[in-house]
């Protein structure tokens, strides 16, 4: 056996080192040693499962896979969809869970969007190191639970829309050697003896380090605490919904399973509310259009997408004259969705983005090619499903091939779905020209392939700052050919309306509450349920 010589053994010894010395100056955090007052009156845990299929979870929990979240979902209210925020993306959807509102009312409208009413950073991209500037772009007119229950102790993992949490810790390094596991930097470090494993975890590595420092949390009783599980989202996106995928929803139960364990050794279950959701379902993918390639193919106008992650800088500070060349700007989110913002022909760049276009420019748009029906060439391309824009006197128009339809609101702010060719978010013909509340639309609609579309596309497109036109992919498409840094193309991913992307489920229990199953709820009425928890209710 040939013995390795002193020189290679030192060597090796001084990397080990080297690399324990620096994963334990990145994770010193001084927060640990800070004391709070002792938390007073209900708190609550929400664990959100990112990119949380509703079939699969059902599946492996009818196959007594899942025990720890059968256990609470038999104990408490299980609601078979959940309906989360439209477009359906990680961040933005857990502003309902933490104020009770609907996503847009957040003042943002997406992980990436452009803000209409910027000069500087027009293009709000929270993926990377700029993830900081979601909390900083939040609407500061509502208060969230993390702020709500100042000066109490409150905790999060893995999430940047916790504006006001006092503890937060995110494990971003770990996520990416995770997701990226095939890259040979990643592999190189998780070779490391003794260490590689810290250096560089795989998802089940990273979701149980997590969940240690989660508990070592909640030994300080947080008033809120907020717990991201990320893994089957980033599993998802890279290889689809593969094996590993239902494998990664076994850990997350035992680690919830343990995380409640302790909460009830600690005296905490006489007052803490245990929440399970999530921000969207998964949908794997076979086909990446590259949407700006083909519309400049198509009509000869000038489109750009955008970085897919912020690496180097935590700024968004590009000028708005950057964009003076190109027509339009594409806005990916969650990689099966997308919105279009439109430049206003013929006036300065600090002008020409400032306002959407009126429905007759949206559908004669002057190009190199001619007059362009933007909404029409877009409803023909047969890897996009659904193109949502605004039409006249308010309305809301939705295309789908060749079916077209409009939403509108009555004078007591009723939603009405009226089609006028086809019927392109196939719901019956018993729900078409009539004027309904959110809550019957909800109830009616549970069961057609867009649960409770209408009601978050017309939520969506009344945002001021909202883009031309919303697009959303056909299942099996995404709209972001060769955009991701590292894997060029994903497997799988979100964004859209489609009933398994936006359809999940959800579990809360209460402490004392009885066993109740319910079929539909939107996220944000989820959210109310723990506002008035925490309030004592």
């Amino acid at each position: 056996m040939k013995i390795k010589s002193p020189r290679y053994t030192t060597y090796l010894a001084s990397m080990v080192i080297l690399s324990w010395l620096l994963y334990t100056i990145l994770t010193y955090d001084p927060e640990w040693n800070k004391t709070y007052p002792a938390t007073q009156g209900n708190t609550v845990t929400v664990f959100l499962i990112d990119g949380l299929s509703s079939e699969i979870f059902v599946r492996e929990m009818n196959a007594g896979l899942l025990p720890n979240l059968k256990a609470l979902a038999d104990g408490g209210t299980y609601v078979r969809q959940g309906i989360c925020s439209f477009p359906t993306m990680t961040g933005y959807g857990y502003y309902p869970f933490i104020t009770g509102k609907d996503a847009p009312e957040s003042g943002i409208l997406g992980l990436r969007w452009f803000d209409r009413k910027r000069q500087i950073g027009s293009f709000r991209n929270y993926v990377g190191r700029t993830n900081i500037r979601m909390n900083e772009d939040l609407t500061d007119s509502l208060q969230n639970i993390f702020e709500q229950s100042k000066p109490y102790y409150t905790a999060s993992i893995n999430t940047f829309m916790n504006k006001g949490v006092t503890h937060n810790i995110k494990t971003g390094w770990e996520h990416t050697t995770a997701k990226y596991a095939d890259m040979t930097l990643f592999r190189w470090l998780r070779a490391i003896p003794l260490v590689g494993q810290k250096l560089a975890p795989d998802h089940f590595e990273h979701e149980t380090r997590a969940m240690d420092l989660a508990v070592r949390q909640l030994q300080k009783n947080p008033k809120v605490h907020w717990v991201t599980f990320p893994s089957p989202d980033a599993s998802n996106h890279v290889h689809g919904t593969d094996t590993t995928y239902s494998l990664l929803l076994h850990h997350i139960d035992s680690l919830i399973g343990g995380y409640v364990a302790v909460a009830q050794k600690l005296g905490q279950g006489r007052n803490r509310m245990i929440a399970v959701v999530s921000d969207h379902g998964v949908s794997d993918v076979t086909e990446n259009l590259d949407f700006c390639g083909w519309l400049q193919q198509e009509t000869g106008l000038v489109t750009e997408r955008g970085k897919s992650i912020n690496l180097m800088t935590s700024k968004l500070d590009e000028p708005i004259e950057s964009y003076q060349s190109l027509d339009g700007y594409f806005v990916i989110n969650g990689n099966l969705a997308g919105y279009l913002y439109m430049k206003t022909p013929g006036l300065p760049p600090n002008v020409a983005w400032a306002e959407n276009l009126t429905p007759e420019l949206l559908e004669s748009y002057p190009g190199p090619k001619g007059k362009t029906d933007i909404p029409k060439i877009l409803s023909e391309n047969p890897q996009i499903e659904l193109v949502v824009y605004r039409g006249t006197s308010g309305h809301i128009t939705v295309r789908n091939g060749r079916n077209k339809a409009e939403i509108m609101a009555d004078t007591a702010g009723r939603l009405i779905y009226h089609p006028l060719e086809g019927n392109p978010l196939m719901y019956p013909t018993h729900l078409h020209h009539v004027a309904l509340e959110n809550s019957e639309w909800l109830d009616k609609t549970l069961s057609t392939p867009f649960p409770y579309g209408l009601v978050r596309i017309y939520s969506l497109m009344n945002h001021k700052s909202m883009g031309d036109v919303v697009i959303t992919s056909r299942k099996g498409v995404d709209l972001a050919h060769d955009y991701e840094l590292f894997v060029h193309n994903y497997k799988g991913g979100h964004g859209g309306l489609r009933k398994e992307i936006i359809s999940v489920p959800f579990i809360y229990k209460k402490p004392g509450s009885k066993p109740l199953i319910a079929n539909g709820m939107p996220n944000e009425d989820l959210g109310r349920i723990i506002v008035r928890h925490l309030a004592g209710d």
